[in-house]
């Protein structure tokens, strides 16, 4: 039984790690964080927050300069609306 909860909760990470990253996805090819909040059935600021938690844990734990890892995600202001 516990391998069975496991395995389960792995599923349940790896589709959360999954929907994360086609929310970054969408951001990054310039697609507005409330329509992409709307596609995974959220709220206007889902996106915008997932997107700047993804970013900051990035800056945190990748060990490359901030301008670099900041250069590869959206910009805040190009997706308000």
């Amino acid at each position: 039984m516990t391998m069975t909860i496991a395995v389960s909760a792995d599923v349940a990470a790896r589709a959360k790690d999954e929907r994360d990253l086609s929310v970054l996805r969408l951001a990054c090819r310039g697609e507005k964080y409330p329509d992409i909040g709307r596609v995974f059935g959220k709220g206007g600021t889902f996106a915008q927050v997932l997107v700047g938690r993804i970013r900051d844990a990035d800056l945190r734990e990748s060990g490359e300069a901030a301008g670099t890892v900041i250069a590869a995600y959206p910009m805040k202001r190009a997706h308000h609306g």
